[in-house]
Parts: structure tokens; C-alpha cells; sequence
């Protein structure tokens, strides 16, 4: 196997480096610099990139990353080089045009007009959380950046929620009990049956909601909830209870808006009779109704967005949105005094960041150009493709199951289960709320990460050969209240394909016969 082309970085200095090993070589300042800078730079990647996943490895699995554009990767560097502050076009120059380029291809993809629209890019997905949530209690409450946030604003988030929601939420000084949980359904998207009773009950109490942010991709499935009758529900409280403002509607999208990059020749590309193409059409039709949003999220540096860390945008349908985020709230309010004298463009004025790079900006336009409507969705047609292959011939498999194989996405849960039990119905497993179902899913999460541990322990750890998975010791949370753990196989790289899916659950089913064999059994 070429070095190039191995699932995590190899050491050049043998075993990898523990964190004790790198502090003592690292940790104290030299008297004098490297005599030799690109011995320098050759011992410091060797030492710090070692065990590092490879993203473009068509045998990693691990999670939600993203294959770097090389074309992407150039400009990111060229602009780290320039070292490019996004603050204004005083300092930028025309990298702040590159975002408001970004987002108008955004708006397009989401029939919004580019001149009605406005995004920024941020840190991350907590990033645009945060954005979302900020809109909406500047909306709800326009005194509070000067008054605070009271106690009675409530923020809606769902029952599978990235963590980062409640993050960003804590970080804007939003209490746990300021949190309103909507329930999810069988098919992890949130029910809306029930929803219109469970607001309505917040408002009633004198509550204000603030934001609401619902699914527009989970991280697990893939999940998109019902983004349209969402809004619809946003007017009719707002007429109902004659409510001042509008809360504030936030899609989290961060991976979930690739699906508006799907084409027909993408599909046209897979196999014929691919149980993928109608799973890839629903997905497409549901994020689709971003356009009824308030603001919804990109990570281009997630899935197919083929960009370096971090690059992620927060896009407002309506720029008013986002000018309530304007520094100290009001329009006379001080500014960065940069932008005040000598910018024309100053997204510095609602930004979160005073020092962004400009990088992200310039590499998020360079992916999207480079590859194109079709290239993305091409890429993204292909590992959806993959997933419903895997999550088959797994199911074909004794002693696994599939424990989402309700998901539309190119993410699989896989379970596997003890040689001296009947393999359990996944439904009975995550439904059945009983004590006596419970004690059997703990008992399988312990199976489950023996064998885990003992195959990243043999073989995944250092590059022996074969797929490279994780392990979530929660997936969902049972009837019962037990977490349920699984395999998580996570296809993210562009090179991978069918061929590499039925290798990966030829070697599941090897490993797991080996482990029984040998481990489990004693």
C-alpha cells in the first residue's frame, strides 16, 4: 500500500511520539532558531501530524471530514501567506468580495435573491449556531445588547441535536433550563406532531422564543426535518399571540446543504437500479426548503465541501437578519475604527471574529469553482451510493445489524453481537422500554466496545490494513433510558466505492469471527 494512500499518517521516527516524548523535545524555547528550517519543518510534521487521519484514504471511515481541493488547499495557503484579515476591504482587498461571492452561490442554489441574501463565514458549525441564536434574541429582545438576556427567552433545539447547539447557546449565556427539546421520531427527524402544542405552551408560561433551530442534516443520519411547515408554524404563532418580532427560524445545515448540489447526471452516473437515487431525490427535496429559513449553515470543510479546516458560513435569506447583529446593537453604535474611516465593505461591523482569515473564504469560492454543480454532486451521489451497499451486504452479514438503515445519508451505524446470543431486532433493541431489554443493550455496549477496542488495538491504530471506522458509545438513547453504542462507518472520501464497502464488511465479519475466536470466548 503506498504510503500516500494509508488511513493515518505514519511516524518517520518509528512508534508514534507520545504527548510526554513531543513536550520534552518541543516544550522549551531555544536559545537560538533552527539552523536548519527545513530539517525544522521535516522533523515537525513527522512528529505532529503523526496518527493523524488521511481524509483522501478511500479505507477511512472514521468520521465527518473532508478530502482537501488541492485548488483549495493552494489558495488557503497563498492567503495564509498574505496573511488576509476579513474585516473590511481596507485590510482584505477584494477577499471580502470572495465571501459575498460565496454566499450569492448559496442563494442561488436556494432560489433566494443574491442581493436579498448575506452570509458570513465563521469558526465552525458552533459558529453558525451561534449566529442563528444571536439573531433571534437581538430580534426578540432589541434592548439586550445593552439590558442583557432575560430569563423568560427560551431557544427550541431537537432531541438530536449536534452538542454544539446547547454550546452555543451556554456561550450567549442561555441557561440548560432556557432550552426547549423537541422529540424526534423513529426516522430521527423531529415529529412535528406535538410541536405547535409543546411552543404554544412556552408562550402561554410568558416565555419568548428566541430562535429555533431544527435539522438539516444530523450528523448520524442525516436527518432534514419538515423546514417548510416549520415556518409555517413561525407565522401562525406570530398571529396568534400577536407577537412583536418573529422568532427566528435556523436550519442546521452545516452538512445536510450538500444535497443541494445533486444533478441528474450525477445520478445518472450510478449503477442502474440504485436503491441510493431515491434516497438522494427525497434528501434533495427536503433541503431544498431552506429557502423558508431564516439562515442555515454550511461546513465546506465537512463531507463534500472539500475545503481546509475551519470553513464555515452562516447564510441569511434576508440581510435584515444579520444586521441586527451590528456591534452594540443600534446603528450609531462604535464600530471597529478601521471600518468606520476606511472601508466601503465592513462584515467586521456583524461578525462575531474582529481577526478572520480571510483564507477560508478565498478556498471555500476555489472548491465550489473548481468542481462545480456536477463535481459535488458527483461526489456526493457516489458515497450515498456506497453507504446503501454497505448497509445490504451487511445485513446479509451473521451477527450485525444496521442500526439506521431508516437514514438517507452516506453515514451507517453498524452493531454487532455477542457469538452466544440471538442477534437482536434493532427495532426491539432501541423500542422495547422494559428492564430486562435494557440490561441486554448494556450488555451488548460492552461486547460491542471490546470488540472495538481490541480491533483498533491489533490493527487500526498503526496502518495494518483495512477499513478505519469509529465507535459512538451513544447513538441514540433507548426507550428504556440505556445509550445504545454502535460501529460508526463514516464514507467521506471521494475514492471510495462500492468495491471498498464489500471489503469493508468482508473484514467486519473476519475480524469479528477472530475476536469471538479468540477473545471474547475466554
Amino acid at each position: 500500500m503506498p504510503e500516500a494512500n494509508l488511513p493515518r499518517v505514519p511516524s518517520p521516527r518509528g512508534p508514534q511520539q507520545t504527548h510526554l516524548d513531543l513536550l520534552k523535545r518541543y516544550g522549551r524555547l531555544p536559545e537560538a532558531g533552527a539552523a536548519d528550517q527545513h530539517q525544522l519543518i521535516e522533523d515537525m510534521t513527522g512528529d505532529f501530524l503523526a496518527g493523524a487521519v488521511n481524509w483522501r484514504c478511500p479505507e477511512l471511515q472514521y468520521n465527518l471530514g473532508a478530502a482537501v481541493n488541492v485548488v483549495a488547499a493552494a489558495m488557503y495557503a497563498v492567503s495564509l501567506d498574505v496573511n488576509v484579515y476579513l474585516i473590511n476591504d481596507g485590510l482584505a482587498g477584494n477577499a471580502v468580495a470572495a465571501e459575498s461571492a460565496v454566499s450569492s452561490i448559496l442563494a442561488e442554489l436556494t432560489n433566494v435573491d443574491p442581493q436579498r441574501a448575506y452570509g458570513l463565514f465563521t469558526f465552525g458549525g458552533t459558529g453558525t449556531m451561534a449566529y442563528g441564536i444571536k439573531s433571534g434574541l437581538r430580534k426578540a429582545f432589541p434592548d439586550s445588547a445593552r439590558t442583557g438576556v432575560p430569563s423568560s427567552a427560551r431557544v427550541v433545539i431537537t432531541e438530536d441535536a449536534h452538542f454544539s447547539h446547547a454550546t452555543a447557546a451556554d456561550w450567549l449565556g442561555l441557561g440548560a433550563e432556557q432550552l426547549v427539546v423537541l422529540p424526534a421520531g423513529d426516522d430521527r427527524r423531529t415529529r412535528m406532531q406535538g410541536v405547535e402544542t409543546l411552543l404554544r405552551a412556552e408562550l402561554d408560561a410568558g416565555h419568548q422564543i428566541a430562535t429555533i433551530i431544527i435539522n438539516g442534516g444530523t450528523t448520524y443520519d442525516h436527518a432534514i426535518d419538515d423546514i417548510a411547515a416549520m415556518a409555517d408554524l413561525q407565522d401562525r404563532l406570530v398571529s396568534d399571540y400577536g407577537l412583536p418580532y418573529r422568532p427566528h427560524l435556523h436550519v442546521d445545515s452545516v452538512v445536510g446543504w450538500a444535497w443541494l448540489m445533486l444533478t441528474d447526471e450525477a445520478l445518472d452516473d450510478l449503477e442502474p437500479g440504485s436503491p441510493a437515487v431515491a434516497a438522494l431525490r427525497e434528501q434533495q427535496r427536503r433541503i431544498q426548503a431552506l429557502r423558508y429559513a431564516d439562515s442555515w449553515g454550511v461546513d465546506f470543510h465537512k463531507g463534500v465541501g472539500a475545503c481546509p479546516i475551519d470553513c464555515s458560513f452562516v447564510q441569511f435569506n434576508d440581510r435584515s437578519d444579520c444586521a441586527v447583529l451590528r456591534r452594540g446593537g443600534t446603528a450609531g453604535s462604535e464600530l471597529h475604527q478601521l471600518a468606520q474611516d476606511f472601508s466601503v465593505f465592513s462584515p467586521v461591523d456583524y461578525t462575531l471574529e474582529t481577526s478572520r482569515a480571510g483564507g477560508k473564504a478565498i478556498a471555500a469560492l476555489a472548491s465550489l469553482h473548481s468542481l462545480g454543480h456536477q463535481g459535488y454532486g458527483t461526489i456526493l451521489a457516489r458515497l450515498v451510493d456506497a453507504a446503501f451497499f454497505f448497509r445490504t451486504a451487511v445485513a446479509q452479514q451473521d451477527g450485525m445489524t444496521v442500526l439506521n438503515p431508516h437514514a438517507l445519508g452516506y453515514q451507517t451505524m453498524v452493531r454487532l453481537h455477542r457469538p452466544d446470543r440471538p442477534v437482536a431486532d434493532w427495532r426491539h433493541e432501541i423500542l422495547n422500554s422494559s428492564a430486562q431489554a435494557a440490561s441486554l443493550v448494556q450488555d451488548g455496549n460492552r461486547y460491542l466496545r471490546a470488540f472495538f477496542e481490541w480491533d483498533q488495538e491489533t490493527r487500526m491504530d498503526h496502518n495494518a490494513g483495512g477499513v478505519v471506522y469509529s465507535f459512538s458509545s451513544r447513538y441514540v438513547t433507548t426507550a428504556g433510558g440505556v445509550p445504545i453504542s454502535g460501529l460508526k462507518f463514516y464514507p467521506t472520501s471521494p475514492l471510495i466505492g462500492r468495491e471498498h464497502m464489500k471489503a469493508a464488511v468482508d473484514l467486519l465479519a473476519e475480524r469479528k469471527a477472530a475476536f469471538d475466536r479468540t477473545v471474547w470466548h475466554k
